[in-house]
């Protein structure tokens, strides 16, 4: 990932057993800095230019204060376990990233390309849209009133998509080949659109007639 080797890493370890994880970060960032314990992940970022941690510690209230000081900083939290509780605290921090464990090299890949994008846009992952919705584009959970909105696999697929393309339409061909892999119907497309508008609202899903769909978040 060529855009990697720009940005400085913290990784905080407190078992070293994401190997994958520190192999690929300490050949591809700019600088790599591991650590095994949160005290010592302080006195790092207290002395050098930190883009992203990536850490072993699931501690939501420890990230709460160090986003005090970051306002920019990634963090990546690689987990067994990702409570709903903690999705909910990772959109008031922003820039929070949960995955799965034991990491794949393919999933650290697409989630640091992923926080790098949104890092060099400058902007939030975190969309809010109308009628006190809330979307986490990160950890793709939608939000209403403090409370998840559940989405099945393909309305979840669908809602990421369409928001990293907000405002503009989107072809049916392109919704095809990007959620389908080109096996669409028109019946399974009108199905989960229905069924996300029920769970938001319908002007958040404009149909573009004969040519697909758009995302309305202005």
């Amino acid at each position: 990932m060529k855009e990697l080797k720009y940005l400085n890493v913290l990784y905080i370890s407190n078992n070293f057993t994401q190997n994958i994880a520190i192999e690929y970060l300490n050949i591809n960032a700019k600088e790599f800095f591991l650590v095994h314990d949160l005290q010592n992940a302080v006195n790092v970022l207290n002395t050098e230019k930190i883009d992203i941690i990536f850490s072993e510690y699931n501690n939501i209230e420890y990230f709460k204060e160090i986003r005090k000081e970051n306002p920019k900083l990634q963090i990546i939290i690689a987990t067994d376990l990702i409570e709903s509780s903690n999705l909910i605290e990772a959109i008031k921090i922003e820039l929070l990233m949960f995955i799965q464990t034991p990491v794949e090299k393919e999933e650290l890949i697409s989630s640091l390309r992923t926080c790098i994008q949104t890092y060099d846009a400058n902007k939030s992952n975190i969309i809010n849209l109308e009628k006190d919705y809330i979307y986490d584009y990160y950890n793709q959970v939608l939000l209403r009133n403090k409370k998840i909105v559940l989405l099945s696999k393909k309305e979840n697929d669908f809602f990421k998509y369409m928001t990293s393309k907000a405002n503009n339409t989107v072809s049916y061909n392109e919704i095809d080949k990007s959620i389908w892999n080109g096996s669409m119907t028109q019946d399974a497309l009108r199905s989960v659109v229905k069924e996300l508008r029920k769970k938001t609202y319908k002007d958040l899903i404009k149909n573009i007639s004969g040519i697909g769909y758009r995302f309305n978040l202005i």
